[in-house]
């Protein structure tokens, strides 16, 4: 039986468009974000967290499940998204490090965030945490302390713009040191995912974010 290929059809996007799919541990904050961007090109599939499968195994299996199931085409992406925080304790770090090799044998990107991916979000507001030493309960108060509202299962709340996303990219990659399996220090990989679909203006921030934006800017995409 030939496969499918999940392309939501959408008003003005082209029928070649690329897929960025996206395995999460993460049940709402990782999928909520992608969601607030639109493009005629590509379009974001996150594969998110449901009855607490939650480890790196599970966020593994459920890629493998999906490129059983579905057609691939070329330019399609695929990423596995995982936070460090407890898989990183000695009783489940030699599991996260064998999904890593895993997935780098299958040709599948990882992007890893130490603590968390709520590390990313905070990079849209402000500059990367000077401490050398993170939590995601101590990332959640800055947060806070910029967006007194912040809900890890409402992140479409945050006020995302444009510039932010740009802000976040930057102060993200001038923190990031390419790791081979696991990264050692406080830093986040969320930006290899979508750097190059803003330089080259591939993705933009859906309109209801998108007035969130300095009137003067352009808007992503």
């Amino acid at each position: 039986m030939r496969k499918k290929r999940p392309i939501q059809r959408i008003e003005n996007r082209t029928r070649d468009a690329s897929l960025v799919v996206i395995a999460s541990e993460d049940r709402f904050a990782v999928k909520q974000y992608f969601e607030l961007f639109q493009s005629t090109r590509i379009q974001f599939h996150v594969l998110e967290t449901d009855h607490g499968q939650s480890s790196p195994q599970h966020v593994m299996a459920r890629l493998e499940e999906y490129l059983d199931v579905y057609s691939i085409g070329e330019g399609d992406q695929f990423w596995l998204v995982c936070d460090t925080d407890h898989w990183i304790e000695s009783n489940h770090i030699q599991n996260l490090v064998e999904v890593v090799k895993r997935c780098k044998q299958k040709g599948i990107a990882v992007a890893l965030s130490n603590p968390c991916f709520d590390l990313w979000l905070l990079l849209h507001f402000a500059d990367f945490p000077p401490a050398t030493s993170l939590t995601s309960s101590r990332i959640g108060d800055l947060i806070r302390g910029k967006v007194a509202n912040f809900s890890k299962t409402k992140v479409y709340n945050l006020p995302f713009s444009e510039s932010g996303v740009r802000d976040a990219i930057e102060r993200s990659r001038n923190n990031f040191v390419e790791s081979d399996i696991i990264p050692g220090k406080p830093q986040t990989a969320i930006h290899l995912i979508i750097e190059e679909l803003v330089k080259k203006e591939i993705i933009g921030m859906r309109a209801t974010h998108a007035k969130n934006s300095h009137p003067a800017s352009k808007l992503l995409g």
